[in-house]
């Protein structure tokens, strides 16, 4: 069973008025009527084709503006970290164990930005 959010729209229902579906049979003499009927259904639809094609148009350059801002916000965020990455300081610290030896033990110190 379909709920709301998956039923189709109005504009795909399938009713007698769209199929052409009559009660009566059709009269003999209305060629001309339903070539232009026909002709104007052709006409709407062209329009509504051309109305997509420009939709289509403004919204792949609205991605297109989209994504290079994501790509600028990328680059800011990523020069901020290089800039503000802690600086890696060595230290000859002595170590408790390594006294008696004399050794020193290099030891990395980084600073914590909170």
């Amino acid at each position: 069973m379909r709920d709301v959010t998956s039923a189709r729209g109005l504009s795909n229902l399938r009713t007698a008025t769209t199929n052409r579906v009559h009660a009566k049979p059709p009269q003999k003499g209305t060629e001309f009527l339903n070539l232009y009927l026909l002709d104007m259904e052709a006409q709407r639809l062209e329009r509504e084709l051309q109305l997509l094609e420009e939709r289509r148009v403004r919204v792949r350059l609205h991605l297109a503006e989209i994504r290079q801002s994501i790509q600028k916000l990328r680059d800011e965020a990523q020069q901020k970290k290089q800039q503000a990455a802690p600086s890696v300081v060595t230290e000859l610290t002595e170590d408790s164990s390594s006294t008696q030896d004399g050794d020193l033990h290099r030891w990395k110190r980084m600073d914590v930005q909170y």
